[in-house]
């Protein structure tokens, strides 16, 4: 009779094992697929920000009618780089890389270095067209351009 005991006593805990073991596994399922369609949704989103990154790629050429002699007119580069938006300014023929960049409904936000001066660029790109302002310690100046 105590050996009937043992064994019912086993298996009332083997079910409550068995129980806890499938409730942690649809917690882990269901958690999983959370993960998945985090996964996936932001991938359509970089894929679809990207395709609105497409038509701004290519080179600029651009006047900044205000700045200094040396910096009033050059090429700006925005290229696909490890599938990532990256940009440089072509001035006098040096390259000066562009970063910080951040791509949103037509409008470019970026941070460059030139000459250990801070210039925070805030451009608004048509089809064809460039047009917003660079900002440095001196000042903000207005900054035009067309694509090539």
């Amino acid at each position: 009779f105590h050996m009937l005991d043992i064994i019912t006593r086993f298996f009332n805990r083997f079910e409550q094992v068995k129980y806890k073991i499938t409730e942690l596994m649809k917690n882990i399922a269901f958690k999983s697929l959370i993960l998945l369609s985090i996964v996936v949704l932001s991938s359509f989103t970089m894929v679809d920000s990207f395709m609105g990154v497409k038509k701004i790629l290519g080179e600029w050429d651009y006047s900044i009618p205000d700045a200094p002699y040396e910096y009033q007119k050059g090429v700006l580069v925005l290229k696909k780089t490890d599938g990532l938006l990256s940009g440089e300014m072509i001035i006098g023929g040096q390259a000066s890389p562009m970063e910080e960049m951040v791509y949103e409904k037509n409008n470019l936000k970026a941070v460059m270095n030139v000459q250990g001066e801070i210039v925070n660029f805030d451009l608004n790109f048509t089809k064809k067209t460039l047009e917003g302002t660079v900002s440095y310690s001196q000042g903000t100046l207005d900054m035009k351009g067309t694509k090539k």
